[in-house]
């Protein structure tokens, strides 16, 4: 039957059919209770798939950053329709969307379907030394001093071991406190975007959401890299118009949080790997690992979480509902306001914070604003602390 716009609705009886590039071989997809069945036996869910769109409502044509709305698409979702036109697939949802999809590409994934990894013991715990805040502390801004006093800096350390980030007032502007607070956690890490790197909104050296304006969503960075940053480090150089706070939660009290009230689903986030991507011109990285890493005890050592950066990755198949759930649920604590801990920028101020246990992100601005950054390796934060006698 023919829908809307040459749409036709298939309900595991009509077949549309492409070529695929793999081997020229004829494919086939149709609709089974609002699923997709490519080739009569490979079951795409349709949750899964109305989430994995390549259309450019879906995907960023040039990051290929995520523009779906994850988190609010209805676990009942059913496609209704689909159109075939070359290598290229439409999908018409019951919810009024519609997403396109490279068939081809769609092929690899459900050819790649994935299970968890096995561990020994389920769960986790959570490291002894850290202060877990499930509602924000009261923002502190020690002075930036404290960079050239041996004692006073052991006492700002300990708060950053303590709560996972430390905030400085007082800096002049430029590069050179940034590279002296780089060096007292280790050394500035060079990556895609640099040493210390300048970040300033509406510039265009980088196709990532950071250079935009609109509200981020908190996530780690780096998910995309086999080592993720230990630490990101801020110094605000100019700042015009409202808004714009960095906003932080604490992941491993989310983390603790969401395994108290549903055990079995952050296990699952320890087992199943996240693929990650980042592109733009002359890059394309690719990296994957659990949401919640731990070590070889047990013990959580690395939140990993960026829906903006998260790639096509088909769970084996009746795992696809628990790993969403399990996702989204753990998306759902640590998203709480209540959580959120919002450090408001001016010029001179800076903050430094551990990529892996806080997740971070942005409130909406205006006007104009200028940052000066980098990261820093985790195993020279954790070594800083060492030192300083702290763990």
């Amino acid at each position: 039957m023919t829908g809307l716009d040459g749409f036709v609705v298939s309900k595991g009886i009509e077949v549309q059919l492409w070529r695929s590039d793999w081997g020229m071989a004829d494919h086939s997809v149709s609709i089974l209770d609002g699923d997709l069945v490519l080739n009569g036996d490979h079951l795409v869910p349709g949750r899964w798939l109305r989430d994995h769109g390549d259309d450019s409502a879906s995907l960023n044509p040039q990051s290929k950053q995520r523009l779906v709305d994850t988190f609010s698409i209805d676990r009942g979702v059913m496609a209704v329709a689909v159109a075939v036109d070359g290598g290229w697939l439409d999908v018409e949802w019951n919810d009024g969307g519609r997403t396109g999809h490279d068939l081809d590409s769609l092929l690899h994934v459900v050819a790649a379907r994935r299970l968890p990894m096995l561990r020994e013991s389920l769960g986790f715990t959570v490291p002894g030394a850290v202060q877990l805040w499930s509602e924000p502390p009261e923002p502190h801004w020690f002075s930036v001093r404290v960079l050239d006093d041996d004692s006073a800096w052991v006492e700002a350390l300990a708060h950053l071991r303590t709560h996972g980030w430390l905030a400085l007032d007082g800096a002049a502007l430029g590069e050179e406190a940034t590279r002296k607070l780089a060096s007292r956690v280790g050394y500035p890490r060079n990556s895609i975007f640099g040493g210390v790197w300048e970040m300033n909104s509406g510039a265009a050296e980088h196709m990532d959401s950071a250079y935009e304006t609109f509200a981020l969503d908190v996530h780690t960075d780096g998910t995309y890299s086999h080592d993720a940053p230990g630490t990101i480090i801020f110094a605000q150089q100019k700042r015009t118009g409202e808004g714009g706070d960095s906003v932080l939660v604490d992941g491993f009290a989310a983390a603790r949080d969401f395994q108290l009230a549903n055990p079995e689903a952050a296990d699952l986030l320890t087992r199943f790997a996240i693929r990650a991507h980042y592109v733009e011109p002359g890059v394309h990285l690719v990296a994957e690992r659990p949401p919640l890493r731990v070590d070889a005890n047990g013990t959580l050592i690395q939140l990993s979480f960026n829906n903006y950066d998260r790639s096509a990755l088909l769970p084996e198949g009746g795992l696809v509902d628990d790993v969403i759930d399990a996702y989204n649920g753990f998306r759902a604590v640590f998203s709480d306001p209540a959580r959120a801990l919002h450090h408001v920028w001016e010029p001179g101020r800076l903050l430094v914070f551990d990529n892996w246990r806080c997740l971070h992100g942005r409130t909406f601005f205006t006007g104009d604003r200028g940052f000066v950054g980098c990261y820093t390796n985790h195993e020279d934060l954790e070594g800083a602390y060492r030192v300083a006698a702290l763990g």
